[in-house]
């Protein structure tokens, strides 16, 4: 029995083999030494530089090229459409020049307004000239300006001076000595200096109103 046991038939074991193709490509392996590395690698910079050498001159050759089409076109049109382009040009400059010069003379004119103002005023004894001029801003678009001078400032500072008494300078009262006139007689003074601004007023004469103005301020 044990005999029969140890007769067993022997297991063959086969590697299965893979058959390489007739025509495989043959791999070259391509060696190098470094300076001929880096002679590669100069080279296509090289290249790559000279490739964009070139392009400011191309930039300017567009230039020149888009320059050229437009004389072209200008040389293609009429006669007559030439000289409406022309004209629309001009034109253009010319309004331009316009709104540049109404803005000088504008600028200068409100120069002279404010000159003749700032004069006046402190001759009319106005202390607070700035805020006078602020207040009468509205006022002084009425006024005109012409190779003559200013004209129409006096009567902005007689009704300032009327109206807005305050904006005169204050001048410090003296103390009366005695035997001078009391209150009274001042009161009366005033009140006929008051009558005698109304009918400078009335009169249009400016320079009185101012006179007469300034004259009540000081006995208050």
């Amino acid at each position: 029995m044990s005999e029969e046991l140890n007769q067993n038939p022997e297991v063959v074991t086969e590697n299965p083999t893979v058959e390489e193709p007739e025509n495989k490509p043959e791999v070259k392996t391509v060696t190098m030494t470094q300076d001929e590395l880096n002679a590669l690698i100069s080279k296509e910079k090289g290249r790559v530089k000279s490739k964009y050498a070139d392009y400011d001159d191309i930039k300017t050759k567009a230039s020149e090229y888009e320059k050229a089409l437009e004389e072209k076109r200008l040389a293609e049109l009429s006669e007559k459409e030439r000289l409406e382009e022309i004209a629309k040009k001009y034109d253009e400059e010319k309004q331009s020049l316009a709104k540049e010069l109404e803005l000088l003379r504008e600028s200068n004119k409100n120069e002279k307004i404010r000159n003749a103002f700032i004069t006046k005023a402190q001759a009319a004894g106005i202390g607070y000239v700035d805020d006078a001029y602020q207040l009468s801003s509205k006022l002084l678009s009425a006024v005109k300006v012409d190779e003559e001078g200013v004209h129409g400032v006096d009567e902005i500072i007689s009704e300032l001076i009327t109206n807005k008494p305050f904006l005169l300078a204050q001048t410090k009262k003296q103390q009366k000595p005695i035997g001078e006139p009391s209150n009274n007689s001042v009161n009366e003074e005033i009140k006929t200096l008051e009558a005698q601004l109304a009918d400078a007023k009335k009169a249009k004469n400016f320079a009185k109103v101012i006179e007469l103005s300034n004259l009540i301020a000081s006995k208050k």
